[in-house]
Order: C-alpha cells, then sequence, then structure tokens
C-alpha cells in the first residue's frame, strides 16, 4: 500500500505560475513537469500553456487511476488534445508550439514498484535492507543541459528574450514526439507507446521519492546527495528543508557560473511514498 508522508512543489519564480503538477492515490503516484513555453501568448488562456496541459493531465491520470498505465498516459493525452482544440481552435502547425511535459508515474506491483515516464522526471527508492533503485530522464540529461546552458550569451535576460537561446530551444522541441528526437507526454497520444517502463524490488517497508527535475537537480546537478542518501533526506529533514537547500544553492550561484543552467530556479515538485 501506498502511505503518502509529505509533497511540496516550489515555484521556480514566484512571479509566474508554477508548471508542477502532481498526483497520488493508495497505489500509484505521479509527477508532471510541464515544459516552458517558448512563445509570448498562451494559446489556452492560461498564464501559461504548459501550465493547462499539466494540470489537465493530471485531472485526466485520476480519472484513469484504474487503468493500466500505458493506457492512462494515452487516455490523458487524448484528453488533452481534445481540449486544447477546443480552447485554442487548432493544432499549431510549428511543434514547438504545442504543449508538453514531462511525467513519471509509479505503482504497487506485488514485490515493489513499477512505473512508466516519459521526459526528465525521476525516482529514488531505498529499500528496507537498503537497496537503492533510480529511474527517469537519462543518465546524463542534467549534464546535457548545463553544456547547452553554458552556451548562452545573453543569459542575463529574461528567456524569452534570448533570440539565440530560444531560437536553439524551438529547434530542439521540433525534434521531439515524432520528429525525431525523444518522446515526452504530448497533446499525440502515440507518446504512451515510447515511455519507458521498469520494476524495482523492494524489501518494505519501502520509501520512494517522485521528483520532477527542479528537485532532483540536488543529486543530478549540484551533487549535494546520492540517490539515497536523498531519499534517506528527505524522511531526516523533510522536503521543505531540502527545498531550502535546493534555493540557496541556487542564489549563491544566481548567475549559473558553477551550474549553467536556463534559469536560475526551476519549479520543484516531490512526493515522497512509503510503501508498506
Amino acid at each position: 500500500m501506498f502511505t503518502l508522508v509529505e509533497a511540496i512543489s516550489l515555484a521556480g519564480d514566484r512571479a509566474k505560475q508554477n508548471d508542477d503538477t502532481a498526483g497520488f492515490t493508495a497505489g500509484r503516484a505521479w509527477v508532471i513537469d510541464g515544459a516552458t513555453d517558448l512563445h509570448d501568448k498562451p494559446l489556452t488562456g492560461w498564464a501559461s500553456d504548459v501550465a493547462w496541459v499539466a494540470h489537465c493531465a493530471n485531472r485526466e491520470l485520476f480519472n484513469a487511476a484504474a487503468s493500466p498505465l500505458r493506457d492512462a498516459i494515452r487516455a490523458a493525452s487524448q484528453g488533452a488534445r481534445e481540449e486544447f482544440l477546443r480552447l485554442a481552435g487548432a493544432m499549431p502547425d510549428e511543434r514547438w508550439k504545442r504543449p508538453i511535459a514531462s511525467m513519471l508515474m509509479a505503482q504497487e506491483s506485488s514485490d515493489g514498484i513499477e512505473g512508466v515516464d516519459l521526459g526528465d522526471c525521476r525516482i529514488f527508492a531505498l529499500g528496507a535492507d537498503g537497496a537503492a533503485f533510480v529511474a527517469g530522464a537519462h543518465e546524463d540529461a542534467a549534464d546535457d543541459e548545463s553544456a547547452l546552458a553554458a552556451q548562452q550569451t545573453d543569459k542575463d535576460k529574461p528567456l524569452l528574450q534570448r533570440a539565440n537561446t530560444i531560437e536553439m530551444l524551438r529547434r530542439m522541441r521540433d525534434t521531439q514526439n515524432g520528429g525525431g528526437g525523444v518522446w515526452t507526454f504530448s497533446l499525440d497520444a502515440a507518446c504512451a507507446q515510447h515511455a519507458r517502463a521498469w520494476a524495482f524490488v523492494l524489501k518494505r517497508p519501502a520509501h520512494i521519492l517522485l521528483m520532477t527535475d527542479g528537485l532532483s537537480a540536488l543529486t543530478d546537478r549540484y551533487d549535494a546527495y546520492t540517490p539515497s542518501a536523498l531519499v534517506q533526506a528527505a524522511l531526516d529533514k523533510g522536503l521543505q528543508e531540502l527545498g531550502r537547500e535546493l534555493r540557496a544553492i541556487e542564489n549563491a550561484d544566481s548567475g549559473g557560473a558553477s551550474h549553467p543552467r536556463f534559469k536560475k530556479s526551476d519549479d520543484a515538485t516531490g512526493l515522497l511514498i512509503r510503501l508498506t
């Protein structure tokens, strides 16, 4: 059985909306991270199209909580597409204008947990015997982003005013979800078939930390914790304290000299779950 221990969702910029969401049931949990809009005016009428897609997907996942994982993603994508067309009127020809999100879902299995993910959300798990498990994103995802961010020549400007950076990000997004590159959660239901699947054998009681990449940066970008140590710290200190540590690291490196990145701080969401 899943028991929610603690949850956190911190806005990366308090002057803007939080593009993350998360959900939890007795046997399933998930986190969703909307990928920053690369156009000025949202097409849905929301504060951002990706905030809309994250909340829409969250609602649809609750509605599909009894469905197999891939079926739940497919239903969420189909529901989001139908709603987007009602709100926006048509699908943009430019692929980079279509809202996308990273998503990770985990559910209880007979010997631990199993799950699927799209994009760069993360899950760290710690069994009662100390065995640690990691899934989500790919091994060098944070390093790849840092390498790209280090190439910026106008990082002092707001993101959407960095012409060269935005052009690069639009080109990259054009390759996603059927464009020959990686798949994320999108308005194309085919994304469900491209989700990565994994399973952990866990001795109970086990603890599981589901995160958007804004929170997993404590491990993946800033090297403040190993995966198992981060789960233990969440238990010992709590997610609020980890959030304070995260922002302290980012404030001390606000210009990105030590840790190149596109934004000083990202939305950071985490669910700490106990498996009994």
